[in-house]
């Protein structure tokens, strides 16, 4: 479902992996006045998932997969349910956001923010999402936070507790309206937000990884009850089965929807053109959360980004 050759390309360089592994030759003989010769073999097909076999086994215990040691965590690997959206932010355009949430083996919720690009995502198409409600102040935050990997912060939230809060309410409450009832439970009834895919594969870089002080925080919605949070970018994910993915657009139009979505693209084909009416403009809602403010500094963690 989602495959970033950008990313896998960087992790092997930074990590002296080689994704093609040893060069094969080829032996050639021509009976003309006996000439032989040797060269390279030359592959036609590429083998992403023998890349990706490569890439584990390289890093090999650096990949966290029982999230039941203490941070910070570098690469993490597991399966579960993730969850898929556009990140809604001015500054950046074909963003996308993945969140999985899971617990450890001693029930620790963690919650993995990911955030990636819309042309690395399969499966999913323009008509899949719609734009709608609440979006956050602290994109810009969440953005530098990514593009430094963790090592430069210049926002007002000025520790990584504060900024993995903010990509928390992103992957949670983006798209929230107060129009549309309760979100709990139902992310196809926020807006950006496109399907999920359960039993999924994944495979993540991690920048910040950070365990909330629960006296510091008190969290409300969907972000009530975290207590471990990861902000980082996705290798590749993938489904075990193909059947696996929900497509929100089918749960809000009905099962015709993917039907009918071609009928409307060779209805287009033959319409007249017409004068295109701008929608009208989205009322958005603010959310708020409370904090306890000015705590002890003895009460506070903070975690440093890895060099």
């Amino acid at each position: 479902m989602y495959w970033s050759d950008r990313a896998v390309q960087r992790v092997a360089e930074e990590n002296g992996i080689e994704l093609a592994g040893r060069r094969s030759w080829t032996f050639g003989l021509s009976l003309i006045g006996l000439q032989g010769g040797f060269g390279p073999k030359q592959r036609m097909t590429r083998n992403r998932l023998e890349e990706a076999r490569r890439v584990l086994r390289h890093i090999g215990s650096a990949a966290t997969e029982a999230l039941d040691t203490e941070p910070e965590a570098a690469y993490v690997r597991g399966v579960g349910k993730v969850e898929f959206a556009e990140f809604a932010a001015w500054h950046t355009q074909d963003a996308a956001l993945m969140h999985v949430q899971v617990r450890n083996v001693h029930g620790q919720r963690i919650d993995l923010c990911l955030f990636g690009s819309m042309d690395n995502l399969r499966g999913f198409g323009p008509s899949d999402g719609f734009v709608d409600g609440w979006t956050s102040s602290a994109a810009p935050a969440v953005e530098e936070l990514l593009r430094t990997r963790g090592r430069q912060n210049t926002s007002q939230w000025d520790c990584q507790e504060s900024r993995s809060v903010e990509a928390l309410k992103i992957v949670l409450d983006q798209g929230f309206s107060s129009a549309s009832g309760e979100h709990a439970g139902r992310p196809e009834t926020r807006g950006f937000t496109i399907g999920h895919a359960g039993h999924c594969e994944f495979f993540a870089e991690i920048y910040t990884d950070v365990v909330l002080d629960p006296a510091r925080w008190n969290l409300e919605g969907e972000s009530a009850g975290a207590e471990r949070i990861m902000v980082g970018r996705p290798l590749w994910i993938r489904t075990m089965t193909p059947d696996a993915v929900i497509r929100y657009a089918e749960l809000r139009n009905g099962p015709g929807w993917s039907r009918r979505r071609w009928l409307r693209s060779l209805r287009a084909l033959t319409r007249r053109r017409r004068t295109d009416i701008s929608p009208p403009d989205v009322v958005t809602v603010a959310l708020v959360t409370s904090e306890v403010s000015s705590p002890h500094p003895t009460r506070r963690r903070r975690f440093q980004a890895p060099d």
